[in-house]
């Protein structure tokens, strides 16, 4: 069930989340100072000469206490690039600008979104107020974990939905009820439900007894291994959603070591043993790290250890796009991780 609650209000006039990146420090912008910039927003409505536009608010219950909103947002500006914008975007919701996107992030949006404005980092909390500002919003949506530390600024400029950061379908009708945009985000649902049912019926077809499956990333900045699992913490990650309807237990999960309040297992390079099975899925970067790097996927198939695997020797390690896997938050993601597991194991 998603976490925020609408309480709808009689129409009123002029409506009331990259590993190695530092955060930035915001100053005046072209001149203008913060007040400025925060004036310019707030008056949005009144200058943009939409006679056509609904002014009419509505409330909702967030983390943060009851949030009027605009029931038409017509500029909405997302913290994150994560759930926020691939949810408004695939939603076709209006957006004006959004967290940084890095890495892999640009394919699960369209071109559009690619193309809008920055307003900062945010994955590092590199949120740059000013240029919020300057995209003049009526609506700022973004995870809770990214906008805390500034709400009462965000606040000012325009009204601001926090979404808090759990269960990732919760994650994107949160976001979508932001925009006036539930129903139709939980129907969506309902095409990729049909995906997994029937790939739980192949999986069973094809792997009768079960398939030893590990998932794997290889940081790019440190190399470090980490094996991925399916356990209750995992399940801001749409791929951990798909490997239990699909009926898939990941080797992470028996461990010795695994932790069910962990989302991975952490190996050394002498440790590899540790995550062969029938199939090794892995994935370098991801986290918005930019030009995931050769240089540690090469150390890793390098590694002796490697080859002795009997996923290796078998042909069946598979190296995989890590946007959909570590940092899909949307319809498409989840449907680029069907492909390839239908493509892997079928």
């Amino acid at each position: 069930m998603a976490s925020l609650n609408i309480v709808h209000e009689p129409a009123v006039a002029d409506s009331t989340l990259t590993d190695d990146l530092s955060r930035r420090h915001f100053g005046a912008a072209a001149g203008l100072s913060l007040a400025a910039l925060f004036g310019a927003a707030c008056s949005f409505d009144n200058d943009s000469g939409n006679n056509n536009a609904d002014y009419s608010t509505r409330t909702i219950e967030t983390p943060m206490g009851p949030v009027a909103i605009p029931v038409a947002p017509q500029r909405v500006v997302s913290l994150d690039a994560y759930v926020g914008l691939q949810a408004l975007d695939e939603l076709r919701a209006p957006v004006v600008a959004t967290g940084t996107l890095g890495g892999g992030l640009r394919t699960l949006v369209s071109t559009t979104a690619q193309d809008l404005p920055s307003i900062g980092v945010t994955a590092t909390g590199d949120i740059q107020l000013e240029a919020i500002a300057a995209a003049t919003p009526d609506l700022i949506v973004g995870r809770q974990p990214i906008g805390d530390k500034y709400y009462t600024d965000l606040s000012a400029i325009a009204p601001t939905v926090l979404i808090p950061f759990t269960y990732w379908r919760d994650q994107y009708i949160d976001v979508a009820d932001t925009v006036g945009l539930a129903t139709q985000a939980t129907q969506n649902f309902g095409a990729l439900d049909e995906r997994v049912t029937t790939l739980r019926s192949d999986m069973e077809q094809a792997w009768p007894n079960g398939v030893r499956l590990s998932v794997v990333r290889v940081s790019d900045t440190s190399g470090d291994i980490r094996t991925y699992n399916t356990l209750a913490a995992s399940t801001t990650f749409l791929y951990a959603d798909i490997l239990s309807g699909a009926g898939i237990v990941p080797t992470a999960n028996s461990l010795a070591d695994a932790d069910p309040s962990k989302v991975n297992t952490s190996l050394s390079r002498e440790n590899l043993q540790l995550i062969d099975g029938d199939v090794i899925i892995y994935y370098v970067g991801a986290g918005g790290q930019a030009n995931a790097g050769n240089a540690v996927e090469q150390a890793l198939i390098s590694n002796p250890l490697w080859s002795t695997l009997s996923a290796v020797s078998a042909g069946r390690a598979f190296k995989v796009n890590s946007a959909p896997w570590f940092d899909g938050y949307n319809l498409a993601g989840a449907n680029a991780v069907i492909d390839d597991l239908r493509r892997i194991l079928l």
